[in-house]
């Protein structure tokens, strides 16, 4: 058997069984709750990029205080020292997902939303491809956005599936976590 391709990880409802997105809006409407009216206004003026940036230097998260897929990790780490390169792979704004990456630390590299682009769906599969090729990484996610990554994976990793998610794959993925 030939050299692991490369594994990128999505960071919401795998690596972590929450969403990076939601719990920084409940901090933020906690903490200022007028704005829940500014939301809507900047996902429509200014994009979801610019919301997730706005966020990100807003609500600090503990890295330590999530919830984390314990039996995912544990196979993470064990790809990690058959010598495996592994990144995160993320939509949540790269200013959330370092600390993230740093505190699990497995990861080789970190790609994440930033800018004016929402690293998701086919953002991430593009960017994926530039980097390593059509079909030349493996791809770890849960969500109907990863349906649009899977296609130009060499490999299918599904972590913790959402609804609909194993319905929409038009292969069986190589491994399944629940």
């Amino acid at each position: 058997m030939g050299e692991k391709l490369p594994l990128a990880v999505d960071l919401d409802g795998t690596v972590i069984l929450s969403d990076m997105t939601k719990i920084s809006a409940k901090k933020i409407i906690l903490r200022r709750p007028w704005y829940v009216f500014l939301i809507p206004l900047f996902e429509l003026t200014k994009g979801r990029p610019y919301w997730k940036k706005r966020v990100a230097n807003l609500v600090s998260v503990k890295p330590e205080d999530l919830e984390y897929h314990e039996a995912f990790i544990n196979w993470l780490k064990e790809e990690k020292e058959s010598g495996r390169e592994i990144i995160l792979a993320t939509a949540s704004h790269i200013v959330q997902a370092i600390p993230i990456a740093e505190h699990v630390g497995l990861f080789d590299d970190v790609m994440g939303s930033e800018g004016k682009l929402n690293l998701g769906g086919k953002y991430k599969a593009r960017a994926l491809v530039e980097r390593y090729g059509m079909k030349g990484f493996a791809y770890c996610g849960n969500s109907k956005a990863d349906l649009e990554v899977w296609p130009d994976a060499g490999e299918i990793i599904v972590v913790n599936p959402s609804r609909g998610v194993l319905s929409g794959l038009h292969q069986d993925p190589d491994i399944l976590f629940e």
